[in-house]
């Protein structure tokens, strides 16, 4: 199964979208644009690190989408 980036979500935003792409039956997937910034140790100090980058699998992106365009 391979995913494709949707969209970059506010971490605050994050349980809303979740709800919104399982009530429709889409597989999703929540990565931290940062993490690797923070394990090299070149981690911006003034950044608030609030981001969250979600992927779907590819046949769902169209329909995830819309899903978010409808609901944001």
């Amino acid at each position: 199964m391979s995913y494709k980036f949707l969209s970059t979500i506010n971490f605050f935003e994050i349980q809303k979208v979740q709800a919104l792409l399982e009530k429709n039956e889409i597989i999703s997937k929540i990565e931290s644009p940062y993490h690797f910034n923070v394990t090299a140790g070149w981690f911006d100090p003034f950044c608030n690190n609030n981001e969250r980058n979600v992927f779907v699998l590819e046949k769902d992106f169209d329909r995830a989408k819309k899903i978010l365009l409808n609901n944001f």
